[in-house]
């Protein structure tokens, strides 16, 4: 009998250690989708740079915004290091800049449920909405404005400031400005084919032509096709953004 409670003992230890093995931490990424770049807008926010909008003035998104917002972002309920290296949690949301083994996760320690991770999509995407409000000076459709709050929270609040797709929208060339979405598909030197479907689906939502399957949901499939990104020489990094990539 000894020999069989040391043998069941040990099996049980065993799958334990293959348990803890298979559990993710908390700092490791649960959506690996090359589609996510972290958002240029909150690295702002964070640092300061352009100081935080108030919460108050941002104008709502439509729900297909939302839902490609939520696509492209990817979902992750727990901590964990982008390719960048800084702790994001949720829908993309940055909670630091720094890797999440070095900071304290304080509230974000647990796991965020869905409802904690759009409302924080929410509050996070209010800078860029008020920047595409206050930078914008035509009128803008809920496609329009949702394709562009999308684009500037990913590229930046400083990067569209400074854009020729901002100068052909204010100028009132929306064809011109809609083929301009697809020049920002680099990071760190290198085109990504996550940023190419996202500028994609951003271009056909901002020209009127996105929208829901007959569930209710968002399909990156119905716009990814029509992604071919420019001649390399015209693409722009969003680490670099446009004005800067011209002096190199």
């Amino acid at each position: 009998m000894k020999r069989y409670s040391v043998l069941a003992l040990a099996l049980l230890l065993a799958l334990h250690y293959v348990t803890l093995l298979a559990t993710p931490s908390s700092a490791e990424p649960m959506n690996k989708s090359s589609a996510h770049i972290t958002s240029r807008s909150l690295v702002e926010d964070l640092t300061g740079t352009l100081g935080v909008a108030p919460p108050t003035g941002a104008r709502p998104l439509s729900l297909i915004t939302i839902s490609l917002l939520k696509d492209f972002e990817g979902w992750a309920p727990a901590a964990y290091d982008d390719p960048s290296g800084f702790c994001t949690i949720g829908y993309g949301h940055l909670i630091s800049l720094k890797r999440c083994a070095e900071i304290s996760l304080d509230a974000f320690a647990k796991n965020l449920s869905e409802a904690e991770g759009e409302n924080l999509l929410e509050k996070d995407t209010c800078t860029a909405r008020v920047h595409v409000q206050q930078l914008v000076k035509v009128e803008l459709t809920d496609s329009e404005f949702g394709a562009l709050s999308s684009f500037v929270f990913n590229i930046g609040k400083e990067n569209f400031a400074t854009s020729t797709l901002l100068s052909l929208l204010n100028a009132n060339e929306r064809q011109a400005a809609a083929a301009e979405f697809r020049r920002w598909v680099k990071s760190k030197g290198q085109v990504y084919s996550g940023l190419v479907d996202r500028r994609s689906c951003e271009a056909t939502l901002f020209l009127g032509q996105l929208t829901l399957d007959k569930q209710g949901r968002f399909n990156r499939q119905q716009c990814k096709s029509l992604g071919a990104a420019p001649p390399d020489g015209t693409l722009i990094d969003i680490e670099v953004g446009e004005q800067r990539e011209g002096r190199k």
